[in-house]
């Protein structure tokens, strides 16, 4: 029984002997714990591969047109023309390139210059004209306008035409401009139409600016010249024309001269510097003082009446008078601030013995909050 035993105890462990060898050679470990195992590292997705660029997406840069357009002259000169008559010219020009030459428009630098252009897409070597119909001021002297001509021609896209004039009236008119006074109801200068090529005419009807001249005329008088006193509505002129200028139109039954135009100005009576006042950046309570002068554009003395402010934030604190200007020194306090508003306002008044009443806006910005 103990010899059994014994064998059997032997085998065992030859065996136990056998598989720790076995295991050794093949790496395992016994009675250890096994390695954690590392976490797969994430592999990213292949990026797909970019497109080839395909051609046809690409924008396609036109070449440079060879459109070349050239005027025989760049400029036209009508000479003397007659105030307020039509006159017409022609440019023209001629495709010396190699590509078809496209027009876009013509076109004048006012209303008194309109172009015409048959049409717009002219072959190379062909040939075309741009018509100008200039309708020339009513006034005497040097005139010029322009004509711009935009075209595909990559050298030149815009053409720059102009037309040169110089009105010449067939009608002297003397003097050609007369001053009012506010004081003198009468003109003085009467003014006489002439006629310079001893041709003989009439006067068939004359109107002012707000009516303030009238002018009697007889349509049945045909003379060659014609000499009018000119009346002032002096209660039109204080109205509508007090330091504005005017015109005096004259109709005629001239063949070369259908109207004649004489300018008027009159001077303000009275003037202040500034006209205005202004204050910029500036805060609550803020002081500022000003000089205000007043002057009389005729001379005369001035007598004031009184001086007042609407909201009493401008104020007069001292008056220095002379012959025809009075200096007003005056301070403006800048009053609170309001919640909804960067601005505030104020009018002084000064009211002129026996004249108009004379006011002066005073406008304040605030100082912008940081």
């Amino acid at each position: 029984m103990n010899g059994r035993f014994s064998k059997v105890l032997v085998i065992g462990l030859i065996l136990c002997l056998f598989f720790v060898a076995f295991s050794q050679a093949k790496g395992l470990k016994l009675f250890s714990k096994p390695d954690k195992a590392e976490p797969a590292k994430k592999t990213e997705p292949a990026k797909p591969a970019e497109p080839a660029k395909s051609e046809v997406n690409q924008p396609q840069v036109a070449p440079p047109s060879k459109a070349r357009i050239k005027f025989d002259s760049l400029s036209h000169n009508f000479g003397k023309v007659s105030p307020n008559s039509l006159n017409t010219c022609k440019f023209a020009f001629t495709n010396v390139g190699k590509d078809i030459l496209k027009i876009d428009r013509a076109q004048g630098s006012c209303k008194c210059t309109v172009p015409d252009l048959q049409k717009k897409e002219y072959a190379p070597g062909e040939s075309g004209e741009i018509v100008v119909e200039y309708h020339a001021p009513n006034f005497k002297g040097d005139a010029a306008q322009h004509v711009m001509v935009f075209s595909n021609d990559s050298n030149t896209p815009r053409a720059d035409l102009e037309i040169k004039a110089y009105v010449q009236f067939e009608v002297e008119t003397s003097p050609d401009q007369i001053a009012l006074s506010l004081l003198d109801p009468n003109v003085g200068t009467p003014i006489t139409l002439t006629s310079l090529e001893k041709g003989k005419f009439a006067v068939l009807k004359v109107t002012s600016t707000a009516d303030i001249i009238s002018i009697a005329c007889d349509p049945n008088d045909v003379s060659e010249k014609h000499v009018f006193k000119p009346i002032v509505n002096m209660n039109n002129l204080r109205k509508n024309l007090n330091g504005l200028n005017g015109n005096i139109v004259f109709v005629l039954n001239h063949p070369k001269c259908q109207e004649i135009t004489v300018r008027f100005t009159c001077l303000k009576e009275f003037e202040t510097s500034p006209s205005v006042i202004i204050l910029r950046s500036v805060t609550a309570g803020q002081v500022e003082k000003r000089s205000i002068y007043l002057i009389n554009n005729y001379n005369q003395p001035i007598e004031i009446e009184s001086v007042a402010a609407d909201n009493g934030t401008v104020k007069v604190v001292k008056q220095d008078k002379t012959a025809n200007k009075f200096q007003f020194d005056v301070e403006i306090t800048t009053p609170p601030q309001p919640k909804d508003s960067r601005i505030f306002a104020d009018m002084l008044h000064i009211k002129i013995k026996g004249k108009e009443e004379i006011t002066i806006p005073c406008r304040g910005f605030y100082k912008p909050e940081k």
